[in-house]
């Protein structure tokens, strides 16, 4: 990665700040932990894939500034992430032990991420939380913000809290390690993020999509640092989601009902959510809400970085309709829909449950 693309992004949450900082490997991470937190204890927890690729570099890094790292090692997947292995998770830490001064490091994707960001919620009533993400769709999304969860039958994050991280470091050579198909899932974030932050990220984004289809390092450093000043801003205006941070939901409704309904992990967050806004532009473009060519041009940004733009038909519709319905943003008769207008213009609407069917129609629509 070239250096101008490094450094760091602060994260300002109800008076105070978080750093986010993009280094080109693990070496700085033990240093910019022990500027945040006395060093100490520290708890690494990350899962069964990423810990034979990062641990010792992690582990490395930790001891050079001054911390003493014990690792908890998790099962990988999305289906993992419930509430069997979280319960079984705070029962680790607390036999580490841990104290309320103890940090808790999650090293690994946004499953990862989610789980130690709700564990470290929970366990003492809250102990600090660090996210070292090593995924190209962790660092773009889920380890900004300070969101954490598990899954349930019912549906994805329905159960977990807003736990803000004192610290994320984003070591971009993990992404070497990432096959096509995880750094393209990251992606479907970065799309998102674009179309939210305008005509000038989104443009970008156009011009850079052939160099990200081929990895490029330039091209890739551009989008994390992009999305992460996209989602910084929403997360300071609005920490908790009671407003304008909705909007970083564009695309979820139907993407977290995609992956309960295809199986945890049978299809990846990222490419659920590129099928979500295509299919929430074409049926806001439908009802005229939306400018007229939108879902067209936000096809063709799809395409060019490689994304789906809709499941395969034999996904079963009428459980995609009652998984939408039991969206956690329902209210009542209505879901809460984010809606693009125009690329950089988006709103909230109340959609009724009748309509969620059309909504549906329009994910399978080519």
């Amino acid at each position: 990665m070239v250096n101008a693309s490094f450094g760091t992004v602060n994260v300002e949450v109800e008076g105070e700040a978080y750093p986010v900082v993009l280094a080109p490997g693990f070496e700085g991470l033990g240093q910019a932990v022990a500027a945040v937190l006395p060093a100490g204890r520290i708890v690494v927890v990350t899962n069964d894939v990423v810990a034979p690729l990062h641990a010792a570099a992690a582990e490395q890094a930790l001891r050079a500034g001054g911390w003493d790292p014990a690792f908890v090692v998790l099962p990988d997947g999305e289906r993992h992430k419930n509430l069997d292995i979280w319960r079984d998770l705070v029962g680790r830490l607390l036999d580490v032990p841990v104290d309320r001064r103890t940090p808790v490091l999650a090293l690994g994707g946004g499953v990862t991420g989610d789980m130690v960001g709700f564990a470290a919620a929970s366990v003492l009533r809250g102990v600090p939380f660090v996210q070292v993400p090593t995924t190209l769709l962790a660092m773009v999304d889920a380890s900004v913000g300070g969101k954490v969860a598990v899954n349930t039958i019912q549906g994805k994050n329905l159960v977990g809290a807003f736990w803000q991280p004192r610290l994320v470091y984003a070591p971009f050579a993990a992404l070497e390690t990432l096959s096509d198909a995880e750094l393209r899932c990251g992606l479907g974030e970065v799309l998102k993020h674009a179309v939210l932050g305008g005509e000038g990220p989104f443009a970008a984004l156009e011009a850079d999509a052939p160099a990200l289809r081929n990895r490029g390092s330039e091209a890739v450093a551009r989008a994390v640092r992009a999305s992460v000043v996209c989602k910084a801003a929403v997360v300071a205006a609005d920490p908790r989601e009671l407003g304008v941070r909705a909007t970083l939901n564009l695309g979820h409704t139907l993407a977290h009902a995609i992956e309960a309904v295809a199986g945890y992990g049978a299809i990846r967050h990222g490419e659920a959510v590129a099928m979500g806004l295509m299919a929430v532009t074409k049926y806001s473009e439908a009802a005229g809400w939306s400018h007229s060519g939108l879902s067209r041009r936000v096809a063709g940004l799809c395409v060019g970085l490689g994304l789906p733009a809709r499941p395969a038909d034999d996904l079963d519709r009428d459980a995609l309709v009652r998984a939408v319905a039991f969206d956690k943003k329902r209210d009542r008769a209505t879901i809460t829909l984010v809606v693009p207008a125009a690329i950089g213009q988006v709103v909230l609407r109340n959609v009724p449950l009748t309509e969620v069917p059309a909504l549906v129609d329009a994910l399978f629509e080519s």
